[in-house]
């Protein structure tokens, strides 16, 4: 069973890039302009070469699981 503590919640439109959207604006709102690095765990719906990018740049360490399987 996994643990974790919810800080944010946004509603979206389930189209396969939305979530990541949403997830890199509660990053930015979280931490606008941080220099202090923060972590980010997702599962392998993120595991997309753009957002581990995007996360980079807003300092933020990317540990998402790899989508072995991409559809």
């Amino acid at each position: 069973m996994g643990h974790g503590l919810v800080v944010q919640g946004d509603l979206t439109h389930a189209d396969g890039h939305s979530e990541r959207k949403a997830a890199l604006d509660m990053v930015h709102r979280h931490s606008p302009g941080a220099t202090r690095r923060l972590t980010l765990g997702a599962d392998k719906g993120y595991d997309a070469a753009e957002f581990a990018s995007d996360l980079r740049k807003a300092c933020v360490t990317p540990h998402i699981a790899r989508n072995t399987n991409p559809t």
